[in-house]
């Protein structure tokens, strides 16, 4: 058994002992019980997703058609609205531990997958996918095979580029950008930083998720994680020390970024911070393509324009960015594997476009018209720059990632608590990597027994 799965029955055997003491389980969120009332000859399955990122109202209608199609399979979801996608997976390991009733689930990112992935929560797909008659790389445009196992499929397709505030950057009299580089990133956001105080804008916002720590590395068409796939450690990159300088320079010195320590301490969230330009430009996904035309949430008043994600050096090529997926995939104790396995096959095809909110990781989908969807849905789709959107899609290319090592996790809080201090002034970018690279090793040395 391996050091990860001792960790985790550890875990598990200790939170059922609590519940057990306590007396009791812990009732399912909507109040119902764990059987539910279905009718006779039907089947119930529980999807188990991001709340926020998966609204109620988003999901029925992809329900409603999968059990038109299924008739004999009733599908309730159940909202997890934690404080951040971390916490949803922390509620599934939780309800996982208790004997909540779990069929299909969704992790918000390939190292949450992979980790419940090699400690046995989720069901391998091989044979369910051979039954079907499918083959995986005919399907999916992202990878999920570990070790020749799927243990889950890609969901909403996640390619990072950069939003700006087009006012800001014509008040600072910047065109929009179709390659460059992070010391010219830096520069537009020294120009258009403006004011002090209380009321000052940044002229960036980079938010406290680890992908905010890696920005120089995932902009590498390989070698681009801090442990690769056969343990090697991978700290010694100089993309490593260029995220931490690109953050440095930003917050430390130029003063145009969001300061990290207001973002722990205030809770600060990237929405509000953009659609209240209260910052003018950030990195994130194409989750935002629907999004930056407004919808009952926030209103867009201002236009949005796209721009690739910026490369480390000049001679560097140009358009490389990281594109993922969240995952979905179905739980190892449920006892209907099958009909969650049908669910979530039609969730990452025909499901995920009719939210007109995502791009899916399904290779069949209309690319053209899943974006054009996204942006006539939204308030005020005249304020979504198409063209410069689908000049940054169309010339981006995705860097050669593999599904990280199991214990990326404990890698990763590793390598982000000494970030973190860097960027908290209690280390300088030396120190900061010393320390990073003595933990990991440590940690890959112990994983490796």
């Amino acid at each position: 058994m391996t050091m990860s799965m001792k960790r985790w029955f550890s875990f598990t055997g200790l939170v059922l002992a609590i519940s057990l003491a306590a007396g009791c389980s812990p009732a399912p969120e909507d109040g119902s019980s764990s059987q539910g009332n279905t009718p006779s000859g039907q089947v119930k399955i529980k999807f188990h997703a991001d709340g926020i990122s998966f609204k109620k109202e988003d999901l029925e209608p992809v329900i409603a058609k999968f059990q038109e199609k299924n008739p004999g399979i009733l599908v309730e979801f159940i909202p997890l609205n934690e404080a951040n996608a971390a916490d949803n997976v922390k509620k599934i390991d939780l309800l996982s531990a208790s004997g909540e009733q779990l069929d299909a689930i969704l992790l918000p990112d390939d190292r949450s997958y992979a980790q419940r992935s090699a400690n046995g929560l989720l069901e391998p797909l091989n044979d369910l996918m051979k039954k079907e008659g499918i083959k995986f790389g005919d399907e999916y445009k992202v990878d999920t095979s570990i070790d020749g196992n799927y243990y889950g499929l890609p969901g909403t397709f996640r390619q990072y580029f950069v939003i700006m505030n087009k006012n800001h950057l014509d008040e600072a009299n910047l065109p929009v950008p179709k390659e460059w580089t992070w010391d010219e990133y830096l520069d537009y956001a020294k120009k258009m930083t403006k004011g002090e105080g209380a009321t000052k804008r940044y002229g960036t916002y980079f938010h406290n998720w680890i992908d905010y720590f890696l920005l120089g590395l995932w902009n590498q068409p390989e070698k681009n994680d801090l442990v690769l796939a056969d343990h090697t450690v991978n700290i010694d990159h100089p993309g490593i020390k260029k995220s931490m300088e690109i953050r440095a320079q930003a917050e430390h010195v130029d003063k145009s970024a969001t300061p990290y320590v207001d973002i722990i301490s205030q809770k600060l969230t990237y929405r509000p911070l953009y659609f209240n330009q209260q910052a003018s430009m950030m990195p994130t996904g194409s989750w935002m393509i629907g999004e930056v035309g407004g919808g009952k949430e926030f209103t867009a008043n201002f236009k949005t324009v796209f721009a690739p994600m910026p490369k480390n050096k000049k001679e560097d090529p140009n358009g490389y960015s990281f594109m993922n997926a969240n995952f979905v995939g179905v739980v190892s104790t449920s006892k209907h594997k099958e009909e969650s396995y049908k669910f979530l096959r039609f969730f990452t095809t025909e499901g995920i476009p009719m939210m007109k909110k995502y791009l899916s990781s399904w290779k069949k989908e209309d690319t053209a018209s899943a974006i054009d969807l996204m942006i006539n849905a939204s308030k005020n789709p005249e304020m979504v720059d198409k063209e410069s959107l689908l000049y940054t899609l169309e010339n981006s290319k995705s860097i050669t990632r593999q599904i990280p090592v199991a214990y990326t996790e404990e890698v990763n809080k590793a390598y982000s608590s000494e970030f973190e201090l860097m960027l908290l002034g209690k280390q300088d970018i030396e120190k900061a990597l010393a320390n990073t690279s003595k933990k990991v090793k440590e940690i890959v040395a112990a994983n490796k027994k």
